[in-house]
């Protein structure tokens, strides 16, 4: 527990841990009560076992992943958007319409600077 110690220790853990794969040490710790997880990447995570299992991540409409919302109640589980969100500026000009705005000042507050518009294109 010496401060001073821990660069040297974290050294010796890092020789000791490069001697293996990710998957030999999950596999030396699996089934152990030790607290032991491997570190993945956003692409690695949603196919990992234990999310699998657990359905811990959805796709949306463009097939892209996220994580399902949190927590997960059993009797009012919160029902996930399959959308994708909005892009920033995607929906200003309907917004504000709906609130009584004229295409004339919409239009000023375009030219102003004031606001911006985003409209999504087209994969082809």
């Amino acid at each position: 527990m010496s401060f001073s110690d821990w660069p040297k220790m974290k050294e010796k853990f890092a020789s000791i841990f490069a001697q293996k794969t990710q998957a030999e040490w999950c596999s030396i710790f699996d089934g152990t009560d030790a607290c032991v997880t491997p570190v993945l990447s956003f692409d690695e995570v949603a196919s990992h076992q234990h999310n699998k299992q657990r359905s811990s991540f959805i796709k949306n409409d463009q097939e892209e992943i996220s994580p399902r919302p949190a927590p997960l109640l059993s009797r009012t589980p919160a029902v996930p958007s399959f959308q994708r969100d909005p892009f920033i500026g995607e929906h200003t000009e309907e917004i504000l319409l709906e609130y009584g705005f004229t295409k004339q000042e919409i239009t000023k507050l375009y030219s102003d600077k004031v606001i911006e518009c985003c409209n999504p294109k087209a994969n082809l």
